[in-house]
């Protein structure tokens, strides 16, 4: 694995990248003083970060007939005899569905699926645990952990620093709709810009179809990313006039709909609706 380095203004932000769950992992970190100690440390972090996301795909992989989850789900494993990681997860998706009313479920195949929220709860864990420790160095600055779009990031709160995170338009990809400046907190993505017909209603059993009224993309910005991410699922789901959702999300965001109105809320009420509009 190999660290990449750039200089922005008088900081450095070292960077590595690891392939796990068939997605691109990136982690970027911000340091006052770049030199071989640093990268050194920062180098044990990204390879713990790799086998930490490792272990998580191969107890929770749909495809791997071998995971947990495939032998939870085939019978061969019984509930008690699961992982302390596997009940956690499985406590955590019996909260996603009570706190998103049923708009997020792992049971809308007819089989355990919480492959919804691993990625991003993966991603905060391994954030938490690996690189948000560094910030009790005072050579090390702000810290990011992205997977496929899906990012926690942290700053010393004695920076200057700040994370600038770009939302792309589903319509457009080279095309920026809204751009976030932060130090600390995270924010999800989903929809069906980029993979299709994927999200499932959990109340019929069928795709959310690209209908006119339909959400192409969502994006959730909020203190964790569990619940980013489970939130941006389930808010993908209900049509863009349907706000049944809003008393009980987290933080703020953004969702556009197929007839491209794009609607900002925060701290459960909407800021606006209204209608994309290209120069």
């Amino acid at each position: 694995m190999h660290i990449y380095t750039k200089k922005i203004d008088k900081y450095s932000l070292l960077t590595f990248e690891i392939k796990q769950m068939n997605l691109p992992f990136t982690g970027q970190v911000v340091v006052a003083h770049d030199d071989e100690l640093t990268r050194s440390l920062l180098l044990k972090k990204a390879l713990a970060i790799e086998k930490w996301l490792m272990d998580v795909d191969q107890r929770f992989s749909p495809f791997r007939s071998d995971s947990e989850l495939s032998l939870y789900n085939a019978g061969k494993l019984d509930f008690e005899q699961t992982s302390p990681i596997f009940k956690q997860i499985f406590a955590l998706t019996v909260f996603a569905e009570e706190q998103t009313q049923g708009l997020f479920s792992a049971n809308y195949r007819g089989q355990y699926d919480p492959t919804g929220l691993v990625k991003g709860w993966a991603i905060e864990k391994a954030q938490q645990i690996q690189l948000k420790p560094l910030l009790s160095d005072p050579n090390f600055i702000a810290i990011n952990l992205n997977g496929g779009g899906d990012m926690q990031f942290a700053t010393r709160l004695d920076s200057d620093w700040n994370w600038s995170i770009g939302i792309s338009d589903p319509f457009d990809n080279e095309k920026i709709l809204s751009k976030i400046v932060m130090k600390n907190a995270a924010i999800a993505t989903s929809g069906t810009s980029q993979r299709g017909d994927h999200l499932i209603d959990p109340a019929s059993g069928q795709a959310v179809l690209k209908q006119k009224n339909s959400i192409i993309s969502t994006s959730v910005l909020c203190p964790s990313l569990t619940l980013a991410d489970i939130w941006a699922t389930a808010i993908a789901i209900p049509a863009i006039n349907d706000h049944d959702w809003l008393d009980h999300i987290p933080g703020s965001g953004l969702r556009i709909s197929y007839s491209k109105t794009a609607e900002r809320w925060l701290d459960h009420k909407l800021v606006d609706q209204k209608e994309l509009r290209y120069a």
